[in-house]
């Protein structure tokens, strides 16, 4: 079908190693990470996140399950908190807000 995929760990997934792979195999140079929390935590842990992205819209469903932006998986080491600054804010479609921020620390 010619899906291409990558395998970057052997029992848990190596964010640094899928990176590499992804720049050297298929000449990404930036790459946009919209996983669910675990995905991003890991990503944000290894310091390969440099900017967050987030749309908020003004909408609410009450629900008690909603997905997070980040989080850590219980198999993972505790890790500590990682600071942004905001970098800048622009108002969208439908009362929307687009606010974009840098990485200020991380490992």
């Amino acid at each position: 079908m010619g899906i291409s995929y990558i395998i970057a760990g052997t029992d848990r997934l190596d964010c640094r190693l899928a990176v590499e792979k992804l720049k050297s195999l298929f000449k990404i140079e930036t790459l946009m990470l919209s996983g669910g929390g675990f995905i991003n935590w890991s990503f944000l842990q290894a310091g390969l996140v440099d900017e967050l992205s987030l749309v908020i819209a003004p909408v609410a469903d009450g629900e008690n399950d909603s997905v997070t932006l980040f989080e850590k998986s219980s198999h993972l080491p505790a890790h500590l908190p990682v600071a942004f600054s905001l970098k800048g804010v622009q108002m969208g479609k439908g009362d929307s807000i687009w606010l974009r921020y840098t990485v200020r620390n991380s490992e």
